[in-house]
């Protein structure tokens, strides 16, 4: 039988503050909703798909995003450790990266 929908857990997506001192403080980060995470686990990560997820995950106080893409692409030319850290975070509340993703890489070796 079909659970009813008071019973239903509602979907909600993974936060983190994370301190970002290149940007001035503490930003929060949330993982990616399911057209940007199919997006960048579709193929080969790009360094434009790194800024544009940055764009949409990365959050300030007020639950709208910090940057711009373009801005993203300009802070990670000078910043470009704390670009790719703020990805991996991305990318571990969304679930990327983990033992069960590199094992379905092998096996579709």
């Amino acid at each position: 039988m079909a659970i009813t929908r008071d019973k239903l857990r509602r979907p909600s997506l993974t936060k983190e503050t994370v301190d970002v001192p290149a940007l001035g403080g503490e930003v929060v980060v949330r993982g990616m909703l399911l057209a940007e995470r199919l997006e960048l686990w579709s193929g080969t990560v790009t360094y434009s798909q790194i800024a544009k997820a940055l764009a949409s995950c990365v959050l300030l106080d007020d639950g709208k995003p910090a940057l711009t893409v373009d801005e993203w692409e300009a802070f990670g030319g000078t910043n470009l450790d704390a670009a790719i850290d703020l990805f991996q975070v991305v990318k571990r509340l969304s679930g990327l990266g983990t033992d069960a993703e590199k094992k379905a890489d092998t096996d579709q070796s």
